[in-house]
C-alpha cells in the first residue's frame, strides 16, 4: 500500500509560540488560544497559567500581547489537501498573509506555498502542508512444509 501522509505543520515565528511546532493530521482539527482545553495553548509555560476568568492587570509588555489572543482564538479543520477550513472566533482578529479573516473560510493555496497565520497583535505562525511518502510495510509470505 503506497501513497503519502499529509500533515499541516504550524511553526511559531513570533510571540509566545516562537520556535514551537505543532502538527495536524488529515481528519483532525485544532483549536488555538489561551484556554487550557485548546490543542495549541498560547502562553503555556512552566509557571502557572493566568486565570482566564480574570482580566490581566497592569499595562504593556507580555500581558497586553497575550490579551490580544482569545481563550479560543481560531479553529483549523484539516479534512484533506483541498479541504482545509479556518474559523476566527476572536475579538482581536486572525490574519492570513496580512488579510483579516472574517468568520469561517477555506484555505486555498497551501499545497503550493506556506502561509503566514497571525493571531492578535504578534502571535505568528508559518503554516505549511507537508507530504511524506507512506512507509511501506514489508510483505510477509509464510510457506508451510508438507509432512
Amino acid at each position: 500500500m503506497g501513497g503519502e501522509i499529509l500533515t499541516i505543520k504550524l511553526t511559531g515565528i513570533s510571540g509566545f509560540a516562537k520556535g514551537k511546532d505543532f502538527v495536524i493530521e488529515v481528519g483532525g482539527e485544532a483549536t488555538i488560544g489561551r484556554s487550557r482545553d485548546c490543542s495549541l495553548r498560547i502562553g503555556e509555560s512552566d509557571e502557572p497559567a493566568p486565570d482566564p476568568q480574570k482580566p490581566f492587570k497592569g499595562s504593556g509588555g507580555k500581558d497586553d500581547h497575550l490579551h490580544t489572543v482569545s481563550r479560543h482564538h481560531v479553529k483549523i479543520e484539516f479534512k484533506g489537501p483541498k479541504a482545509i477550513f479556518i474559523q476566527d472566533m476572536s475579538k482581536h482578529g486572525t490574519f492570513i498573509n496580512g488579510q483579516r479573516l472574517d468568520g469561517r473560510d477555506q484555505i486555498i493555496g497551501l499545497r503550493k506555498a506556506p502561509i503566514e497565520l497571525r493571531l492578535g497583535t504578534n502571535e505568528t505562525f508559518r503554516m505549511e502542508l507537508l507530504r511524506e511518502p507512506a512507509k511501506l510495510q514489508p510483505k510477509i509470505t509464510v510457506k508451510r512444509r508438507e509432512a
